[in-house]
């Protein structure tokens, strides 16, 4: 149902044409979501793991509750995103070094690489004119085939890449720069408030771009709220 309310458009008699979209209420809701089990859920058990029991015992139980997630979704048979299963696979590298070398340090500026690396990603996919978040994009906001020609035309996913690759760079730095300057319970606390500050901050830009990009090439989105809408893969 929602396919057939995304592909139909019209004209209005000032000559823009209108593209319905499902309602972005569900989009905010999946994108609020993954930011607090992404971020704040694990952040927030780790600090209280740390407290309790100590590094390796926080880093296991924080490993635990992914890998749970995962296999739930596993288990229901709910897509999975590719992402997710080399994150899998990078957290049991991060719990193989902790418990071998008990360091907070080294624990946490391992994701700092993967981080470097989805920044180069995404900005050497387009440097190239094939951005990747062409497609990534789509597992949050279901663009019709039409709209999809639209931006693609309008380079907007070149401008994504830049943004979403800068806020990669900036958390990557931000992470080395907080635990080369704060403690270890300084570290999470902060890093737990500024990364879904920053994440968000990247979603609200990528969302006006968006708007800026419809206006100037005469589209009017026709926002469905009513209609039920989730990701293809959501994880």
């Amino acid at each position: 149902m929602v396919d057939s309310v995304m592909e139909r458009s019209a004209l209005t008699h000032a000559g823009a044409r209108v593209i319905d979209m499902p309602g972005w209420r569900p989009i905010l809701r999946q994108v609020l979501t993954r930011v607090l089990l992404v971020s704040l859920l694990p952040m927030g058990v780790f600090y209280t793991s740390l407290t309790c029991f100590g590094l390796r015992t926080a880093a296991l139980i924080t490993a635990t509750l992914y890998y749970g997630g995962l296999l739930s979704r596993l288990l229901r048979r709910k897509p999975v995103l590719a992402a997710a299963l080399f994150t899998a696979g990078f957290l049991a590298l991060r719990i193989i070094v902790v418990f071998w070398t008990g360091s907070a340090f080294l624990y946490f500026i391992q994701p700092v690489i993967g981080t470097v690396a989805v920044a180069t990603v995404f900005a050497t996919s387009a440097l190239a004119g094939r951005p990747v978040l062409d497609r990534l994009a789509h597992d949050f906001c279901p663009f019709s085939d039409e709209l999809s020609t639209e931006l693609r035309q309008a380079r907007f996913f070149n401008w994504l890449s830049a943004v979403w690759a800068t806020t990669y760079c900036v958390n990557a730095m931000g992470t080395i720069w907080l635990l080369t300057n704060a403690s270890l319970n300084g570290f999470i606390v902060m890093k737990a408030v500024l990364g879904p500050v920053i994440t968000l901050a990247a979603a609200v830009t990528s969302y006006l771009i968006f708007r800026w990009t419809m206006r100037r090439h005469d589209v009017r989105l026709r926002w469905a709220h009513h209609q039920p809408w989730s990701a293809r893969a959501f994880a």
